[in-house]
């Protein structure tokens, strides 16, 4: 019971520092899969990814992340050295889909769970990659985003 009351606790608390912007679905919605990882590293299989792209100014990026509990997405810049958290979801609620506006070089990650093993979430998350922070994060209602990303690509 104790448990049940610290996660609403939490919920609520993290609910009033998020984003009203009820644009960030859509723009999720519309970005571009990253792909999964093609050699995967985690046992039993899961999502993963481990991705290198070069930004408009030249720099490189590494996205990271793996749908595992304790799971996050982060973006690595090899040239600064840095690593950096770009999903950072609650208990129970895992990084399921990676995505990319390369236009604006934005990232967006989907994550959803059972937050505190009670209650299922899905959280948007929107991390600018030329800022290197998280932007905006918001709870959804379960179930109104696409589908996360095909295991393989579709083929051509």
């Amino acid at each position: 019971m104790l448990q049940l009351i610290l996660s609403l606790i939490c919920t609520a608390l993290i609910l009033k520092g998020a984003s009203p912007d009820e644009s960030l679905p859509k723009k999720y919605a519309t970005a571009a899969c990253i792909p999964l990882a093609s050699i995967r590293t985690i046992t039993p299989n899961t999502r993963q990814w481990d991705h290198t792209l070069t930004l408009h100014n030249g720099a490189k990026v590494v996205i990271t992340g793996a749908r595992i509990p304790g799971g996050k997405v982060y973006v690595s810049y090899p040239e600064e050295r840095r690593d950096i958290v770009a999903a950072d979801p609650a208990d129970y609620v895992y990084p399921s889909d990676v995505r990319l506006d390369v236009t604006k070089e934005l990232l967006y990650t989907k994550a959803n769970g059972l937050a505190g093993g009670f209650s299922a979430q899905t959280w948007l998350f929107e991390y600018d990659l030329r800022q290197h922070r998280i932007t905006k994060r918001l709870q959804v209602k379960n179930g109104t985003l696409p589908a996360a990303c095909p295991e393989t690509p579709p083929k051509p």
